[in-house]
């Protein structure tokens, strides 16, 4: 059970180098209490500028396992003609779950096999959906009992919108009932990541505003990361 509330980060394996993201995940068990292991992409096509340039900016993955419940965060169009391969993966690296944000955008016909390989593999389910969500749909994934439901806040990972965000946060609490509700895309404040808590997200995820400091520094996106984690408490 994931702690409520929690934090979350997103990171590229392997980004920015293989020094700095083998210091920092070590690092993360003390500050985070889940973590989005980025699997790179060719195409990732949800996200925003930022973590695009730097899924091509990986030369080779680096996997590790933090101390700390971890999620292999995939495309789930890389491996539709072999999705064991991906669930293979995750297992490998000791993910809790794969989450792969464009399965039920693109792939909803794949659901069902979605779920069956995540319980072949003794691991949980986890879904992304976007901020315009049919609600029959948000009430099904809570009922195929998953880790989280992961509310992305706007159409890409570090673009904010003028978009009344904890609204949404708002409906999908409702809809759910006690399913943990991770929030993410943009939270880049303190004061916003705690504005989402208070909607009734259980918890938010930080990706680009993390990697950003990450590049210039492991002490500041570390120390970023804290600021969250007190705004929340």
């Amino acid at each position: 059970m994931l702690r409520r509330p929690g934090l979350g980060v997103y990171l590229v394996a392997g980004w920015p180098n293989r020094e700095t993201y083998e210091r920092v995940v070590k690092e993360l068990g003390g500050v985070v209490d889940f973590y989005e292991l980025g699997v790179p992409t060719r195409n990732p096509k949800y996200d925003g500028p930022y973590i695009r340039k730097a899924h091509k900016e990986v030369e080779a993955p680096t996997w590790l396992r933090p101390e700390v419940p971890t999620y292999a965060m995939a495309y789930w169009e890389d491996y539709r003609a072999n999705p064991t391969k991906l669930f293979n993966l995750a297992a490998e690296v000791g993910a809790r779950g794969v989450l792969a944000p464009d399965l039920l955008i693109d792939f909803y016909e794949d659901f069902d096999a979605y779920v069956k390989l995540s319980r072949e593999f003794g691991l949980a389910p986890v879904f992304f959906v976007p901020g315009k969500f049919p609600h029959k749909l948000v009430e099904r994934l809570a009922a195929a009992g998953p880790d989280f439901i992961y509310l992305g806040l706007y159409a890409a990972t570090g673009i904010e919108l003028p978009v009344y965000v904890e609204r949404n946060v708002r409906i999908i609490r409702q809809l759910v009932g006690d399913v943990y509700v991770v929030a993410g895309f943009a939270v880049d404040t303190p004061a916003k990541a705690a504005r989402l808590v208070e909607a009734g997200a259980d918890g938010v995820v930080v990706g680009t505003a993390f990697m950003r400091r990450l590049q210039r520094s492991p002490e500041e996106a570390l120390a970023f990361l804290r600021e969250i984690k007190t705004a929340l408490r």
